[in-house]
């Protein structure tokens, strides 16, 4: 007896290491930097070194307030005439609004181009290639830097542990340019695939894991390349120096693994024994490990990969265990 069948939705698109995943990004801030000072301006800003950068060049940086908390992170893309500030769209107002408060004498111009970049983010086995295809030149080896086309700017950038890149094009072109992905072979993808790799890959967001409380030591961001020790002074500096002679700090950013049913709010309390020692930021679901993950801020005293401690989840208590990044099934 014949019995037909009707398909049913096909299967969400997840693995990285199979597929080469897109996303739309298109929000994230773009804040452009021109005249004769640019470098000089920035480089009194930000964590990282920027008068060194070559076009093609780029870097990951923080901006701090004067006691050396984060204001921002952001990307900094160099090309021939221009510094590209790339960031989270929460900053794209607060960012360009800061910036302006510290434009004086120097021969600096701002223009916020947000309203009119559009950002697809492909990432994954293949992505290389595919990229590639669209833009007519391979993509940049090295993390930060870009290649620009006629169709826009290709920037190497890994936001879920895997190859990854950003396309940054006229906003007015982005479905066009999405649909060009489309026919060489990427994926559309849920932006929860990406913020899971991005957990699994122990990777700071800014308004999850990175606000206006953390030091850029606590998140780790020093050994992500975001901060440099000999380029002179910026705001913030003398803390993040002080830190690194002197001292420590008192939390630092973690992993988690915890039972697939538990997955804890931002903020759930972490507890070693009867004391608190810490707070989730971020957490999710993980399909490929089939637990729950999350990131962490967590004392000292209990970071090292391996530490049994408990969340306080809606459910009740549930154990988790500090793991290393990238979160290994």
């Amino acid at each position: 007896m014949f019995v037909e069948t009707v398909p049913g939705p096909p299967p969400s698109v997840t693995d990285f290491s199979r597929h080469a995943l897109l996303f739309d990004l298109t929000g994230r801030a773009e804040i452009a930097v021109t005249g004769r000072d640019r470098a000089e301006f920035l480089h009194g800003l930000v964590t990282n070194e920027v008068k060194k950068l070559r076009p093609g060049e780029g870097c990951a940086a923080a901006l701090l307030t004067p006691r050396g908390k984060m204001l921002a992170d952001v990307t900094l893309l160099c090309a021939p005439e221009e510094l590209i500030v790339d960031a989270d769209p929460e900053l794209a107002r607060t960012l360009d609004g800061h910036l302006r408060k510290y434009v004086f004498f120097q021969q600096v111009a701002l223009e916020n181009r947000t309203g009119i970049t559009g950002v697809l983010h492909i990432e994954g086995r293949g992505a290389g290639p595919i990229l590639a295809k669209l833009v007519g030149q391979d993509g940049p080896s090295e993390p930060h830097a870009s290649v620009v086309s006629a169709i826009g700017r290709a920037v190497r950038e890994s936001r879920g542990g895997f190859e990854g890149y950003d396309l940054r094009v006229r906003r007015a072109e982005v479905a066009s340019v999405r649909s060009a992905f489309v026919d060489a072979g990427a994926l559309p993808a849920e932006p929860d695939v990406l913020e899971a790799a991005r957990i699994e890959a122990g990777i700071p967001r800014w308004g999850a894991d990175l606000t206006e409380d953390v030091l850029p030591d606590e998140a780790g961001l020093p050994a992500r390349g975001y901060v440099s020790y000999t380029k002179g002074c910026y705001i913030g500096q003398e803390t993040v120096a002080r830190i690194k002679t002197y001292g420590h700090v008192n939390r630092r950013l973690v992993g988690l693994l915890l039972p697939a049913g538990d997955v804890p709010p931002r903020g759930a309390e972490i507890r070693k024994g009867i004391l608190k020692v810490g707070a989730v930021t971020s957490a999710v679901r993980s399909e490929r490990l089939d637990r729950a993950v999350a990131l962490a801020y967590v004392h000292r005293d209990h970071v090292a990969p391996g530490t049994s401690l408990t969340v306080l989840c809606p459910g009740g208590p549930a154990d988790a265990v500090v793991v290393s990044f990238p979160l290994a099934g």
